[in-house]
């Protein structure tokens, strides 16, 4: 993610006020890399300020949503208004849908908020097409191939179709991911691709093999320092042994998980995270 850094520098050093959007990308593949997020809030504030400075509402817009994701993790809403909810190309195309999508998605799965991550992802889906930045694409496959998992689980009881419905979308975006990490970087996608085949091996209920892919992904995501994905992978594999019947295993990986969130500096997740932790205990 260096290389957006660069560029920026670059750009400021041509004078090229857009040198913003660079910044912008920057801070957001900073977010989703697991960089201490207060040091993320403080760079995504300051490219704000440089963006109302250049009257560049455009980037300034663009960030918003995962700046708001930001600072709800570290226990903040102080996110200021956007200048408007949508932007349109000269063509009228919405450019930042998928983005809003992605935000929103990914905050829903961060705070086990289920109907808001499933609209949010249907959403996502709708537009995935229009989803251009690389980073945003990336990631918005690994969360919204875990949403699609979750949704796939609480709707198997009461509606086989959505479930199947959710599952292909999931295995979809697992097979992007296991492309990526084949071809482009197994220290990037290899831990990604761990905790999307263990979510899909909970939902077939082949749940030895899905023991085996969680401590697989938090690993890997130890080995290659994504501390926030560690956190993310624990919490799942919490989840996992809890909805199977195993109550006192969970208690380890939820703990792992909330000091892996603290380290992240996501505070206010690790708060809501030990309402799960306190469940995992009784």
């Amino acid at each position: 993610i260096e290389c957006y850094l660069d560029a920026y520098k670059a750009h400021m050093k041509s004078g090229n006020t857009y040198a913003v959007a660079s910044s912008s990308v920057y801070n957001n593949c900073c977010l989703w890399s697991g960089k201490e997020l207060n040091a993320v809030v403080a760079s995504m504030k300051d490219t704000m300020k440089e963006s109302k400075y250049h009257k560049n509402f455009v980037v300034l817009t663009l960030m918003l949503p995962m700046f708001r994701v930001a600072l709800r993790l570290i226990g903040q809403s102080d996110a200021p208004a956007p200048q408007q909810d949508n932007l349109t190309n000269a063509s009228g195309k919405t450019l930042n849908e998928g983005g809003n999508a992605f935000a929103k998605l990914s905050e829903a799965l961060l705070f086990r908020e289920l109907n808001e991550a499933e609209d949010a992802a249907e959403k996502y889906f709708s537009v995935d097409r229009l989803v251009g930045l690389p980073p945003v694409m990336f990631f918005g496959k690994f969360y919204s191939g875990l949403v699609s998992f979750w949704v796939a689980r609480e709707t198997n009881d009461s509606n086989r179709k959505e479930s199947n419905k959710w599952i292909k979308r999931g295995v979809e975006c697992k097979d992007k991911i296991e492309k990526l990490s084949v071809s482009a970087s197994t220290w990037n996608f290899e831990n990604k691709l761990y905790l999307l085949q263990a979510e899909e091996q909970f939902c077939s209920r082949n749940f030895e093999r899905a023991e085996t892919l969680y401590d697989a992904s938090i690993l890997s995501s130890k080995m290659h320092k994504f501390v926030n994905e560690e956190a993310l992978a624990n919490e799942l594999a919490g989840h996992f042994y809890l909805e199977t019947g195993r109550r006192n295993k969970s208690v380890h990986y939820f703990s792992r998980a909330v000091d892996k969130y603290n380290e992240w500096g996501a505070i206010a997740k690790a708060s809501s995270l030990t309402e799960c932790l306190d469940e995992s205990e009784r």
